[in-house]
């Protein structure tokens, strides 16, 4: 009786796919029928995890070492459809000829038969570069479904420090808003960006990641449009400047700004004073 092992992938982009517990049942039904021993050790998983690239598939990984162990320990790999192998036909390609060159390892789409006839080879290829087209039409249009919503003012980060996220806004959370406040007054009244950072470490205020503040943190709260009421975000192939009035602030190269949805902290006359004194700042330094 055969051995096999099971790949089994979700990821957070693939619309359509079954879950890890779903696509188990497959291979272990499929397994039975076709009288192939599924060893338990050998069920290997990885979950939230894009095909693209195979070196950021830890599970994946792992499964391609225990192949090459001598003896091998399973003559099969069986996948519920070969998209959850790769998404990329250049790590398709390259892993399943290493397994069956050197490993003498098939692998097998329970839901995508191929027959023994070279014909396959055919199909096989087909398959993959469907999955691949798949894969990079699906960013494709992630990243433009994104852009549009940006567009209109609708947030497609997470909320920065001063603001949560509720209801597909962002909301002002008072005691972080005080903060940026205090950090933009100190910095224009002559408090270096060190001794910012060093006063909201002694305070205990912490990032929206839970990190004690350093003076990169606070640089990138004195150089952030959204404290005004904007958005900005990095599009694609686009050299832009800021599409509100003339009296407000440039973006720098491949970065946009929209009138956003929310509401400010801090005036656009602030703002403006501090990019001037950081503008200056960088240029004596």
């Amino acid at each position: 009786m055969p051995t096999a092992a099971a790949y089994i992938r979700v990821s957070t982009e693939d619309q359509m796919e079954f879950s890890p517990d779903s696509q188990l049942r497959s291979i272990q039904a499929y397994a039975l029928n076709h009288h192939i021993e599924l060893l338990p050790a050998h069920i290997y998983l990885d979950e939230g995890i894009s095909g693209r690239n195979a070196s950021k598939r830890p599970a994946f990984l792992q499964m391609i070492a225990d192949a090459k162990r001598k003896p091998h320990p399973f003559d099969l790999i069986l996948l519920w459809k070969f998209s959850r192998f790769a998404r990329n036909r250049q790590d398709s390609i390259f892993y399943k000829s290493m397994l069956r060159r050197e490993c003498g390892i098939d692998v097998i789409s329970i839901t995508e038969p191929l027959s023994p006839d070279p014909t396959s080879i055919l199909i096989e290829a087909l398959l993959e570069a469907m999955d691949e087209y798949y894969s990079i039409n699906l960013a494709q249009e992630v990243r433009r479904g994104m852009n549009e919503k940006f567009r209109r003012g609708g947030i497609v980060s997470i909320p920065p420090f001063g603001y949560t996220a509720r209801d597909g806004q962002f909301i002002i959370v008072p005691e972080q808003a005080c903060w940026v406040r205090r950090i933009f007054d100190s910095y224009l009244n002559g408090i270096s960006i060190p001794s910012i950072a060093k006063e909201l470490q002694t305070a205990g205020v912490r990032t929206i990641r839970g990190n004690p503040f350093d003076g990169r943190g606070v640089r990138y709260i004195l150089g952030n449009p959204v404290y005004t009421g904007q958005m900005r975000r990095h599009l694609e192939h686009h050299t832009v400047s800021s599409p509100l009035s003339s009296d407000r602030f440039h973006v720098a190269d491949h970065m946009t700004c929209v009138v956003g949805t929310h509401p400010p902290i801090i005036s656009h006359k602030i703002f403006l004073q501090t990019q001037t004194l950081l503008m200056r700042t960088k240029k004596k330094s």
